[in-house]
């Protein structure tokens, strides 16, 4: 349709002009007297002559309009190129997570100084110190005010004590090596004896 012919409808409508051929064609032609009732409804609206409620069937006329629309399909994202780049993702993210975490940790561990230290003035009474008995064998008393004695004598023992234990470890070995000795001379002794008979 022109645009000429929606201009005359809208000054018919406005009553500018009174042509008997364009009320014809206006009957006539289904797309035209479908503008001239929008026309005539806008005019209405602008007005304000319509009544409070206007029953407008728009659901039907959306509807159809939708199922006149060609459907648009956007093609799949492979499994491959959504593992790519969920790796990268991934990749790219771990870092920032691992500082994170780091971070969080060295957050705890300055609070936790802080608070520790915060009575450091005071002294612990005698009755306070911690013996434990550690994996090497000699025990040291865990306190603030703990002075450390001479340790050269336990130190002492406790090597002598490895070099014991060392001799017996060798003194195994060399058992168990003659042992497998002379049992292999014996049963070759077994075997040359046999061959001879």
């Amino acid at each position: 349709m022109s645009e000429n012919k929606f201009e005359n409808v809208s000054s018919v409508v406005d009553s500018y002009q009174q042509a008997d051929e364009l009320f014809d064609e206006i009957l006539n032609d289904s797309h035209l007297s479908a503008t001239w009732q929008r026309y005539h409804l806008m005019g209405d609206v602008m007005r304000g002559e319509t009544s409070d409620v206007i029953n407008l069937d728009l659901s039907s006329n959306i509807a159809s309009a939708i199922a006149d629309e060609p459907t648009i399909l956007a093609p799949r994202l492979s499994n491959n190129v959504v593992g790519k780049l969920k790796a990268k993702v991934v990749q790219f993210a771990k870092p920032f997570g691992q500082m994170a975490i780091a971070a969080s940790a060295a957050g705890l561990m300055v609070m936790g100084v802080q608070q520790n230290s915060a009575d450091s003035d005071v002294l612990l009474p005698a009755s306070q110190v911690v013996k434990t008995m550690p994996f090497g064998g000699i025990a040291e008393p865990v306190s603030l005010n703990f002075q450390q004695t001479s340790r050269t004598s336990e130190k002492q023992a406790f090597i002598e004590q490895q070099r014991r234990f060392q001799a017996l470890l060798s003194d195994h070995h060399q058992q168990v090596k003659l042992s497998s000795v002379d049992a292999t001379s014996s049963t070759q002794e077994d075997k040359a004896e046999e061959s001879a008979k």
